[in-house]
């Protein structure tokens, strides 16, 4: 308890006023769109681009299920989206706070799909994507179950990335599995 009411304290000695739920809950969204899609933007440098710089990946033998790459993009906006939106509903809920593997993990699974195309495509090493994918997947399924658990929105917003991340590491391993 004060000394002084803090109604007549000057402003500049007033204590700060705690952001407005509103505030905090606009700004962290803002962030985890900001992370998510940062993350995007470093996984992009190597990959194909779509004014037809390929290097080594048109002549690996892929599966003909393998996703088009006219396709790739436009699907992890959309999953990046997802992803922020998904991690942001678990955190308002403080769900990062009692679940630390949930920030944990939403960090590192971030990190391990940031740097799957600098393996795959920059070090065209198939194998270390693979390898990558597959620890990948296993952090997004538990996630996943995570997510769910607290939150049915942000679980079934995952649901796409589990799908997603499944189908790159059967197709990544395929790869693997005909190229080396």
């Amino acid at each position: 308890m004060p000394f002084l009411p803090t109604s007549i304290l000057p402003f500049w000695v007033q204590p700060d006023a705690e952001p407005s739920a509103p505030t905090r809950t606009k700004a962290g969204l803002g962030m985890f769109f900001a992370v998510c899609y940062a993350a995007g933007l470093y996984a992009s440098q190597y990959a194909p681009s779509m004014a037809g710089e390929w290097g080594w990946y048109p002549k690996l033998v892929k599966p003909s299920w393998a996703p088009s790459p006219v396709w790739t993009g436009p699907v992890w906006m959309i999953l990046y989206g997802c992803m922020a939106v998904a991690g942001w509903r678990v955190w308002r809920l403080g769900g990062f706070r009692l679940v630390p593997i949930a920030g944990i993990g939403f960090g590192i699974q971030l990190f391990l799909q940031a740097i799957w195309s600098t393996l795959f495509y920059g070090a065209q090493s198939t194998l270390a994507g693979f390898v990558d994918l597959v620890f990948l997947l296993a952090l997004v399924a538990t996630l996943w179950f995570a997510f769910k658990s607290m939150d049915k929105l942000a679980g079934r917003l995952w649901l796409p990335y589990l799908l997603w991340t499944s189908y790159l590491t059967a197709v990544n391993g395929v790869i693997w599995w005909r190229n080396d």
